[in-house]
């Protein structure tokens, strides 16, 4: 049993996993902000995201980043379930406007915040980080204990791969300055839901002063 932050995100059995840290969520050209999102959130936990990256990285972290890849060509990826939502909540974004296209610029991670080339990139297709992925199999290769989550949406892919982590016996940290949400109330309960019933939350000072 892994007790505190400290015993939690040691280095030999810890991941820090960004998730969708991507242009299309996060920059002003990105379609969510020009369909009116405010994505200044998004921007604003660059520079703690990035410190985060660099320092897990000198302690021997192991680093997986998560992006979406969602619109194709025939839409071999969204099903009629995933369609009939994104007709109904997202003003055309995936149904008429495409979302994180395989190799688009969309599809890029945002800013300072890159992946190395030696470093595992886990494409997924729905808002959980293990669905439909090899994720579970990359960190069991590895013999990790506990997954530092980080990234965007606090309250919609964060949350569900944070869900989803604890349920696959993962001990799970999230520095609550390295996640962010377009809905501050929607961020705010999410992080709330899983200080309650998922994992611990931190920040990314507190983490890496660990390392």
């Amino acid at each position: 049993m892994l007790v505190g932050v400290r015993n939690k995100v040691r280095p030999e059995h810890t991941a820090l996993v960004v998730i969708d840290y991507q242009n299309e969520f996060c920059h002003e050209d990105g379609v969510f902000a020009q369909a009116g999102f405010d994505v200044a959130p998004f921007r604003a936990i660059e520079n703690d995201l990035a410190l985060l990256v660099n320092r897990a990285r000198k302690a021997g972290v192991q680093l997986y980043w998560v992006r979406c890849t969602y619109s194709t060509p025939g839409n071999l990826y969204l099903s009629p379930v995933f369609m009939e939502h994104a007709i109904r909540c997202w003003n055309g974004r995936y149904s008429r406007i495409p979302v994180c296209a395989e190799g688009s610029w969309g599809q890029r991670f945002y800013g300072k915040v890159q992946p190395d080339p030696n470093e595992a990139i886990i494409s997924k297709h729905r808002y959980d980080a293990f669905i439909g992925t090899d994720l579970d199999v990359a960190l069991r290769a590895k013999a990790i204990r506990t997954m530092i989550v980080c990234g965007v949406a606090t309250n919609i892919c964060v949350e569900t791969t944070v869900r989803h982590a604890f349920c696959l016996d993962y001990y799970v940290v999230v520095p609550t300055d390295a996640v962010a949400s377009w809905d501050k109330t929607g961020h705010e309960v999410a992080l709330a839901n899983i200080r309650y019933a998922y994992g611990e939350l931190s920040t990314v000072e507190e983490i890496v002063k660990c390392w």
